[in-house]
């Protein structure tokens, strides 16, 4: 009789606990905090998205009423849905009996195997991330130029007015709701802290430093990170640092950025306030993107039939999808 699926492929306990506690150290990876994530009962299902126009008021009508007359009715429009279905993600790498015995490395073969399919799952779910909400096919896109009046990098670009003039873009997109997520590709931060608005605004107590002050002080991630959030009143801001291989096995070796080095997406990420229903559907208000998450990550490990090799695997169950394009707007060419 063949062996079930559960009997062959266990799933181990200790090698999930160690593949999910070393996530948060990996502080490159921000997969996992853009997103609102939505637990679903089942893999695939509706998400019900709530009309806004519904709650914009009503132009045609005059609320006055004369004694006796009857009440204005309200116009509604149609709501409208879209169906998810969670994807199957896995991966996994193998050691020979031999090696894990003959091994004078310290720590344990399983365990080295295990961070080493947890990190090709990650970076994986990273790019995945990245080509969702840097995807100028989803989302209203222009040149840095067309809304900053120049690249982010070139003089006399006033960077910091220029992302609050795409921040109005999103509020008028986004019926007068302000964004909440900004990301940054990596040169685009490095580029803002060397520009010289940005770094205008950098104070030590109450002393200005930098340009204020006739210094030249270059800002690090979290003083950018700091002046959007604090200036700008964008409260959730990101910088996609992750790098990636891009060579195949046996070629040269050769890394890219993960997230775009001269992207900039500003959008509304946060507080959908999704509720599931037991049928697998999803019913929320109007958000840019979510993450469909029907499993979390698992990891374990078999050997092979002939007990030549030992196996480690890794395994998640989720989907990163747009709900709403015009939620999201997306900078191009800032450096």
């Amino acid at each position: 009789m063949a062996s079930s699926y559960s009997n062959i492929h266990p799933v181990d306990e200790i090698l999930t606990s160690l593949v999910s506690e070393v996530i948060p150290s990996d502080a490159q990876l921000i997969a996992g905090q853009v997103f609102e994530n939505v637990k679903v009962p089942e893999r695939s299902g509706t998400f019900l998205l709530e009309n806004t126009r519904n709650f914009m008021g009503s132009p045609e009508l005059d609320l006055e009423r004369a004694p006796g007359a009857g009440r204005a009715n309200i116009g509604s429009f149609d709501r409208t849905s879209l169906t998810f279905k969670a994807k199957i993600y896995s991966a996994q790498d193998s050691i020979a009996m031999e090696d894990i015995i003959d091994s004078q490395y310290p720590g344990s073969e399983e365990q080295r195997i295990a961070r080493k399919v947890r990190r090709t799952m990650m970076l994986a779910k990273e790019k995945r991330a990245a080509d969702l909400l840097f995807d100028t096919a989803s989302f209203t896109n222009a040149t840095c130029t067309a809304v900053m009046g120049g690249q982010v990098d070139a003089a006399g670009t006033d960077a910091l007015t220029g992302l609050d003039k795409l921040k109005d873009l999103v509020f008028v997109a986004a019926h007068g709701i302000n964004p909440d997520t900004i990301i940054l590709g990596r040169g685009v931060a490095r580029a803002l802290a060397r520009n010289p608005e940005f770094r205008s605004y950098l104070t030590v107590g109450a002393t200005p430093s930098g340009i204020a002050a006739g210094g030249s002080l270059v800002l690090n991630d979290s003083a950018v990170q700091a002046i959007i959030r604090d200036v700008l009143n964008i409260p959730n801001v990101y910088v996609g640092q992750a790098r990636r291989e891009t060579a195949v096995p046996g070629a040269t070796s050769s890394e890219a950025q993960i997230w775009n080095d001269d992207y900039i997406f500003c959008g509304i990420l946060k507080g959908s306030d999704a509720i599931v229903q037991k049928s697998g559907n999803v019913k929320g208000m109007p958000v840019a993107a979510l993450n469909f998450d029907f499993g979390n990550m698992v990891a374990g490990q078999y050997d092979s039939l002939d007990a030549t090799r030992r196996y480690v695997y890794a395994e998640e169950v989720q989907q990163f999808k747009a709900i709403d394009s015009t939620l999201g707007y997306i900078l191009t060419a800032c450096i």
